[in-house]
């Protein structure tokens, strides 16, 4: 099995060592900025660190399906924001409630399209497996899908917006995602 290996700036820099620096960022903002008035910064933050990390627009064509084929560059840009920030509330979501020091890396293996890391994250009334699915793009690792307890965020997001989009329209898609990110 072929594995693709960055380029050398980033031969250092595992796929366990580029989830575990996400989530170290991640958890560091949301203890750092966890004030109520600091609330838009630490959106603006995690933003940031979902656009470094993660492979987010292809998640978000995964996500669109079909659909997206039909949108208007614009429609699809538009969704590609909204995308994005629903992504980080949901990552906050599953985070918010660990340390780093909770934060248990399982296994690093290698998969046909890509590697895939298994945490586990544990806090006192939650026991929980993510699985991180990462790609070699442009010299570095990126997080191509997250699996919880065995549910792909991706597929997940694409049944809901099938769902949607069958009784509605994309902009009822549009306004849904708004709903579900809100910005602070």
């Amino acid at each position: 099995m072929l594995l693709c290996v960055p380029a050398p700036g980033w031969a250092a820099q595992t796929p366990t060592a580029t989830v575990q620096a996400t989530i170290n960022d991640v958890l560091y903002l949301l203890t750092e900025l966890r004030e109520t008035s600091r609330a838009g910064q630490r959106q603006w933050e995690i933003e940031q660190v979902v656009r470094r990390a993660f492979h987010y627009q292809d998640m978000a064509e995964r996500a669109l399906g079909e659909a997206g084929a039909q949108a208007t560059a614009a429609d699809r840009r538009q969704f590609i924001r909204l995308f994005v920030q629903v992504l980080r509330d949901d990552l906050t979501d599953r985070l918010r409630d660990y340390s780093a020091a909770q934060v248990v890396y399982l296994a690093e293996r290698e998969e046909a399209d890509g590697v895939q890391v298994l945490i586990a994250p544990a806090g006192p009334a939650i026991d929980t497996r993510m699985a991180f699915h990462l790609i070699a793009q442009n010299g570095s690792w990126l997080v191509d899908d997250v699996s919880i307890d065995g549910t792909s965020i991706v597929a997940s997001y694409h049944l809901q917006f099938s769902r949607i989009l069958r009784e509605g329209s994309f902009l009822d898609l549009m306004e849904y995602l708004k709903l579900k990110a809100p910005v602070a």
